[in-house]
């Protein structure tokens, strides 16, 4: 068994103390990790918040003078921020999951900062693809071949895609092998 399984296996993460004991409060990271952590928390946040907020203005029909979108085109670029917004609150909730789980168990290190950070930037582009896809019926949802394309369903779509966006990346590669053709040197 590797040392990261090990360290995962002997903390409990649903017992009150963590496996420590009892007036051990004190964070195993040094200050300079902690530091970094914390900043990590807090971009995720900010993602967090952006998010939504997208989401609202978008929905309140703000983003349309911010942007300059004529009439003519709100509908389809509510529906492409929609995918966008949602897919990047998908990919901070993982990863907000994800960073809790980490710093929680000892396993956080500075070498995987950069995935933690582009992981909901990577999730709203994947969301929008997606959406794309969905849009030119080269991938289909029960909703989507029934004309169904309400806000509720797009965000949901979008959050799921965010949330996913590793499962949906080999999608996308399923897809681009039967449009494109498999690559027969792998």
């Amino acid at each position: 068994m590797s040392d990261s399984n090990e360290t995962e296996d002997s903390i409990d993460m649903h017992s009150e103390n963590d496996g420590r004991d009892i007036f051990d409060f004190e964070s195993k990271y040094k200050i300079n990790a902690r530091v970094e952590i914390w900043c990590e928390a807090i971009y995720l946040v900010i993602i967090l918040c952006i998010s939504i907020f997208v989401l609202f203005y978008t929905w309140k029909g703000g983003m349309y003078s911010f942007l300059d979108i004529s009439n003519n085109q709100e509908a389809i670029a509510k529906q492409y921020l929609y995918y966008l917004a949602s897919g990047m609150l998908g990919g901070v909730t993982f990863g907000m999951k994800y960073f809790y789980r980490v710093v929680a168990r000892g396993l956080w290190h500075q070498d995987r900062r950069v995935w933690r950070l582009l992981s909901p930037l990577i999730a709203a582009v994947v969301a929008l693809m997606v959406g794309i896809l969905i849009d030119a019926s080269i991938l289909s949802t029960e909703q989507a071949m029934h004309g169904v394309r309400n806000g509720a369903s797009i965000i949901s779509i979008g959050f799921l895609a965010g949330y996913f966006a590793d499962e949906a990346v080999g999608k996308m590669y399923e897809v681009a092998n039967v449009i494109f053709g498999a690559n027969k040197n792998k």
